[in-house]
Parts: C-alpha cells; sequence; structure tokens
C-alpha cells in the first residue's frame, strides 16, 4: 500500500489471458466506457479511481493491467511484491482462459509469499454463451478458497460491485491493523482520476 498525503492508495493487479477483458473490465469501472475494439494491452497500463468512505476517509485504488501474453509475462511479475489485492480473469466463453487460472495463481504465488492478500476469480463475459461449466468453477474456488465473481464489461454487469466489495475489503483490513476504530461503511465513488499508462495499450 502506498501513501499519498491522507489517503490511502492500494494497487489491484489484473492477471489472466489476452483477450479476456482486462482492460474492458477497468475501462468500464473507471470511465464508465466499452470500446468493442479495444486492442490488446502491450505491457502495463494503470488506472487509477477513488472512493470514498463515510464522507470522510479517501482510498485510491490503482488498477494495474497487464498484457497476457507470453513475452510480457515477465514484466508483470515485477509488480507482484506490491499488490494489495489481485484479479484473475478469465472469459467465461472460452473454457482455455479459465483452464491456465491455475498457471496465473501459481505465478502471483511464487512472486508473492503474503497468504493476506486478497484474491478474486472473475469470470467476463456473461452476456455471452457460458461454456465454462459452473460445476467446475465453484470446485475450483472451493479448492482454493477463493471468491468468484460474474461479471460483463459490455453490460456492466457486477462490475461496480465487484470493485466496491475489493474496495470495502481493503479498507476494513487497513482498519483492523489498528489505524482507525471505524466499522459502520457506507461507499461513495466520487471521481476518477486521469489514466497513466506504461507500455500503451488496451486489452480486451
Amino acid at each position: 500500500m502506498e501513501k499519498k498525503g491522507n489517503s490511502k492508495t492500494f494497487n489491484i493487479i489484473t492477471l489472466g489471458d489476452s483477450g479476456v477483458g482486462k482492460t474492458s473490465i477497468i475501462t468500464r469501472y473507471v470511465k464508465n466506457v466499452f470500446d468493442n475494439n479495444i486492442s490488446s494491452t502491450l505491457g502495463m497500463n494503470f488506472d487509477y479511481k477513488e472512493i470514498h468512505f463515510n464522507n470522510k476517509d479517501k482510498i485510491i485504488l490503482k488498477l494495474v493491467d497487464t498484457a497476457g501474453q507470453e513475452k510480457y509475462r515477465s514484466l508483470a511479475k515485477n509488480y507482484f511484491k506490491n499488490v494489495d489485492a489481485v484479479l484473475f480473469v478469465f472469459s467465461l466463453d472460452d473454457k482455455d482462459t479459465f483452464d491456465v487460472i491455475k498457471f496465473w495463481m501459481d505465478s502471483f504465488k511464487d512472486n508473492n509469499n503474503r497468504e493476506d492478500v486478497p484474491k478474486y476469480l472473475v469470470g467476463n463475459k456473461n452476456d455471452l454463451n457460458q461454456k465454462v461449466e459452473q460445476s467446475l468453477i465453484d470446485e475450483f474456488t472451493l479448492e482454493n478458497k477463493i471468491p468468484f465473481m460474474s461479471t460483463s464489461a459490455k453490460t456492466k454487469n457486477n462490475i461496480e460491485e465487484l470493485f466496491e466489495e475489493i474496495g470495502i475489503k481493503l479498507y476494513n483490513d487497513y482498519l483492523k491493523n489498528g489505524n482507525k476504530g471505524q466499522t459502520n461503511i457506507k461507499i461513495k465513488i466520487i471521481k476518477k482520476k486521469p489514466r497513466k499508462c506504461c507500455l500503451t495499450s488496451a486489452d480486451i
């Protein structure tokens, strides 16, 4: 977690194969925009979103968008150590992208040994015909003790809910560490910060 003045910044990284919708999820959340013709991420991109709690406390979500192509995987690993939460993203209409989630989880664990980092399994493109059996998803989440969220960047289904859940989780964990004594959380999104890019472009 980084500090910016009196605010708190949490790093959230998205991992998964190219084409699953990592960039589209982030862009829909930050800018409320969906682009069918968005191009694949080259390297890494960064976006920011502010969340205010109880009209008082503020956190900033730094959303790290990674490329799914094999040649960029070593670059993504450089950011694993400073991650506060991770989204493992696959496409519900492509079983191959689900089958490689275990690879992404193992890769993350090899480079970040913190057991307390919140992890989420995200099945994107729920507006399309689902080709990943729900029983397989349920078995995976049970085995790996990881929550699952079905989303659609295209229709915006569960996008806000996903990041609100993550934001509340990170904020409450921060409070539990003895920084404050607040317990009743009301979340309100105030504004978004401009995009800052590393190695440009976007990932469907």
